[in-house]
């Protein structure tokens, strides 16, 4: 029979279900158990132990050499059970995760540590679960901030160490272990230095052979006498192929020409085929009296790796040199989009697959830059897929990058990470140096949008230790302006402080706009002498370069940023300025958007700061285009470190709150403690709510409770259409295309409810974007059933996937629905997985699919921010019934979704509905 304090130990033991039999054995009489566990248990542990992390449980972490096991893995003996319930006697959780993580039983090691109160110890180990499961952002994320408070931290630096080496960045992950050895650790410290090492050595050794067999190719075209580098073509075909282009484009005599023809076979022979062998020989045969002059022309263009001159490439289309001008204009950059077309048709008379590569590439980025997205997409999908059927090659992972780049550009992060990870990894197994050093930019961009800001650091120091690009400037430039951005978006003033300033003592630093933006909100929450005049100066220079009319407004912002702290009248004199320059501007202008959109920002905060709570209202309705609420309204702005929350009650009596010191980025911080309880109160007397907000806080569903009946106010409309003149229209059955491998949704299932009019109905292959978007534009109903697609862990902004056109379009997103006019001022559902996200970068803009269809003309939008049930038509179908009875939208929804929380709280997903409405 079991004793009565054994009854709470089963409680424990049931909360854990592994532990139950541990218990039951553990727990029987025995004589002479003692107090802790014997040395031969963990003994035992670390002899088998199978992990490379370090553990901060004193017996685990005692040295053990690894030992290999010759490549077959032996299944780990069991655990005593009798000695894990001694430990679960003492309620040492941190010992038996200690002693299932050296087994290598991850999850068990997570369900005790998650047990305990955050330390630097508990975050240590905890890093290891996440490397051992390949979770290398909340690793880096943990430790980071370990090492941050402890910077000696033993087992958090090795653990650091690891989760860069399995990042690919071997150069940080060689000076993490160096530090590992200056500790002196008995073993360890010899492991952390011969660790440091090998990496240090094998990541150099690639670059030495990279940048040789380059050096080696391109010393052909300036000695005539130096050996074709046979050697280092079989050792690094890609590398010398890439540079032997430019070779034979520069030879400028046949004799020259041909005196590279054993260089082509053997290339030739490698890879296959006979191109280079052709090309040569059709080279030889050209009229050299006529194309010397522009061989020599281009040769000078790669030996100085300066911009391409227009006139240059209008010389060399003018010719009958294809090959010169094909080469010119890939060495543009993507800075000569008007020739593409022209170049590509003369690039295919080449016929050599491995240089289409490159010109597929360059025809993707025309049509990106020309709107047409979806073509890129499907282009470069195809021309991946052709380039791995044949031999793999530094074109595969250009493609690869460019598909990764385009994602980025459409806010598609989850899917750009992944393009450039694989970038990343096939440029390191085809020992293609300067594509890693390409990958790691991309990288940097995409994790910082993410707002993995530790990942991005990373990637950043990982560039500045592999010596970046050729230029002094740029390669001690580069890195530190990105950190002071990435430092400041982490709410790490100091550290952005000393980054600037580091930026600032580069040789022939640039003091760029980015650098000046920067400054100018650093200068503000870190002010220091001297501040004005540095600003000054960089101002200066940004006007002195001839900037866009986008560019010249956004430096009277950050000159008004600057200034609205020290001289107020003049600031918010500038920033009202910048607003209306702004507006007089394209949206599609990009840098006078977001200066428009930082402008608000600016003036809706320091209204807060100051007080002037009444003044929020207004300049947050003017920025939204709507009337300011009279009553039974809330607003709520969050600029960086500071955040101002108002609430005006039934009776129109207005309060708020003003926060100047946030410590924590907004994505990470709980959007539900943005508005204080006293806020809440003042609007409990109200039946609906309108919530004023722009990004980052527009989208967020935990602003306020779920009992409470409220909506993002944005824009004004019409009148709608009365119910018996209305106009349904319904998208269903949609066929995704294959190469987004989704699953098939259910078809849409009518209500049952009688109705006026029925529905029009657009399915299967129907369903275009083009039919849908032109069926929209009188309905005064608009209902989707398809997916969307986004980041399941991050808010990244969402599309929704329609049928393909025949040019292989298939997205509904946010800037095409934006241009639409929808004259029937319809209510939208969007009943599509995480639709209504708001892209997790767009601290700027509130750019999703609800947003757009309010600027179109919508009078409300409902719309899922998570992934959502195949049941979500019969939710969405409920709130639509309940405003046809006459419910205000906001009412409906919040009495549809306290109907299903009531039914199933596994309907919790109904609180992250959106709702967003214009004013009438």
């Amino acid at each position: 029979m079991l004793k009565p304090a054994y009854d709470k130990l089963l409680v424990l033991a049931l909360a854990t279900p592994v532990l139950v039999l541990t218990v039951l054995l553990a727990r029987s009489p025995s004589k002479g158990d003692g107090g802790g566990v014997t040395p031969q248990f963990w003994a035992e542990r670390r002899a088998a132990a199978r992990i490379e992390a370090r553990l901060t449980h004193p017996e685990a972490d005692k040295y053990r050499p690894r030992v290999s096991s010759g490549g077959c893995p032996v299944p780990p003996e069991p655990i005593p059970l009798k000695e894990l319930a001694k430990l679960e006697e003492v309620g040492d959780w941190g010992g038996i995760a200690a002693a299932y993580a050296l087994q290598g039983e991850w999850n068990q090691a997570a369900s005790f540590l998650e047990r305990m109160p955050a330390s630097p110890n508990r975050d240590s180990d905890l890093a290891a679960v996440h490397l051992a499961r390949g979770a290398h952002e909340q690793a880096l994320r943990l430790l980071d901030a370990v090492l941050a408070a402890h910077p000696k931290h033993a087992q958090a630096l090795w653990n650091r160490a690891l989760v860069l080496q399995e990042m690919g960045l071997t150069m940080k992950a060689s000076e993490t272990y160096e530090q590992v050895a200056t500790l002196n650790e008995q073993g360890w410290g010899r492991d952390a230095h011969a660790h440091a090492l090998a990496l240090r050595e094998e990541t150099l050794e690639r670059a030495r052979k990279w940048k040789g067999a380059r050096d080696a190719t391109l010393a052909l075209m300036e000695d005539p006498r130096a050996p074709l580098p046979l050697e280092e073509a079989r050792q690094q075909p890609g590398v010398v192929r890439q540079s032997f282009y430019d070779v034979v484009r520069s030879a400028q005599s046949k004799e020259r020409a041909l005196a590279l023809l054993p260089l082509a076979q053997e290339l030739d022979r490698l890879q296959g085929g006979s191109t280079l062998g052709d090309y040569v020989r059709k080279v030889a045969t050209r009229d050299f009296t006529r194309r010397a002059p522009l061989a020599k022309g281009y040769a000078e263009l790669v030996r100085t790796q300066g911009p391409v001159p227009e006139a240059l490439l209008e010389t060399l289309r003018a010719s009958s040199e294809d090959d010169l001008f094909a080469g010119a204009l890939l060495r543009t950059r993507g800075n000569a989009m008007g020739y593409v077309a022209d170049a590509v048709e003369r690039g295919r008379r080449q016929q050599d697959p491995w240089f289409n590569f490159y010109l597929e590439r360059e025809q993707a980025r025309k049509e990106t830059a020309d709107g047409e997205w979806w073509k890129a997409e499907q282009r470069l999908f195809s021309a991946l897929q052709r380039c791995r059927e044949g031999a793999f090659s530094a074109g595969c992972v250009e493609l690869e990058l460019r598909l990764g780049i385009l994602y980025a550009g459409l806010r598609r992060l989850t899917e750009a990470e992944q393009h450039a990870r694989t970038g990343w990894t096939w440029a390191r197994q085809l020992r293609e140096w300067e594509l890693e050093l390409t990958s790691l930019e991309n990288l940097t961009h995409i994790a910082r949008d993410r707002g993995d800001f530790s990942s991005a650091r990373a990637y950043v120091e990982e560039w500045s230790a592999r010596g970046g690009r050729k230029g002094a400037s740029l390669t001690c430039y580069w890195p530190q302006i990105h950190l002071a951005h990435i430092h400041y978006l982490d709410m790490r003033p100091e550290d952005a402080r000393r980054a600037l300033e580091a930026a600032t003592a580069c040789p022939s630093a640039p003091l760029d706009v980015v650098f000046g933006a920067t400054f100018a909100e650093m200068a503000r929450a870190r002010p220091a002498p001297g501040d004005a005049e540095q600003l000054r100066q960089v101002l200066a220079a940004t006007r002195v370069s001839n900037p866009t009319p986008g560019d010249a407004v956004y430096a009277h912002y950050i000159e008004g940023r600057f200034a609205l702290d020290r001289e107020h009248a003049q600031g918010q004199a500038l920033l009202e300025r910048v607003i209306s320059d702004a507006q007089k501007l394209p949206r599609a202008d990009t840098m006078a958007r977001e200066s428009w959109t930082l402008s608000y920002s600016s003036l809706v905060t320091d209204a807060g700061r100051t007080g002037d709570y009444p003044r929020v209202l207004e300049l947050m309705a003017a920025q939204l285009g709507t009337s300011v609420p009279e009553r039974c309204a809330l607003a709520a702005a969050v600029h960086h470190e500071r955040a101002v929350v108002v609430a005006r009650g039934p009776q129109g009596q207005v309060e708020g709150a003003y926060e100047g010191n946030r410590q924590e980025p907004f994505s990470r911080s709980p959007t539900s403690k943005l508005v204080p309880e006293k806020l809440r109160q003042v609007l409990r007397g109200c039946e609906r709510v309108d919530v004023l907000a722009w990004a980052p806080v527009f989208g967020r569903t935990d602003l306020l409770p779920p009992d409470m009946a409220w909506s993002f106010r944005m824009g004004k409309t019409a009148q709608p259409r009365t119910a018996s003149s209305g106009r349904r229209l319904v998208v269903s059955s949609v066929e995704a295309p294959s190469l987004l491998q989704l699953p098939r949704l259910p078809s849409w299932t009518p209500s049952p409810e009688p109705e006026p009019t029925p529905p029009e109905l657009l399915s299967g292959s129907e369903a275009t974007p083009s039919r849908v978007l032109s069926s929209m534009a009188d309905a005064t109903e608009i209902e989707i059933h398809a997916h969307g697609i986004s980041d399941p862990a991050l808010s990244d902004a969402s599309l929704v996937v329609l049928s393909p056109e025949g040019n292989g379009r298939y997205a509904l997103t946010a800037d095409i629905v934006r241009q639409q006019k929808l004259a029937g001022a319809p209510l939208v559902f969007l009943a599509a997985c995480s639709a209504g996200r708001l892209a997790s970068s767009s601290t700027h803009e509130p750019f999703s699919l609800p947003a757009a269809f309010i600027d179109a003309g919508a009078r409300a939008v409902l719309a899922s921010t998570v992934d959502i049930p195949d049941a979500a038509g019969r939710f969405f179908d409920g709130v639509r019934q309940r405003i046809r009875a006459g419910s205000t939208p906001a009412v409906a929804l919040r009495d549809e979704r306290q109907k299903w929380l009531a039914r199933d709280s596994r309907n919790a997903w109904t609180q992250f509905v959106l709702l967003v409405e214009t004013s009438q």
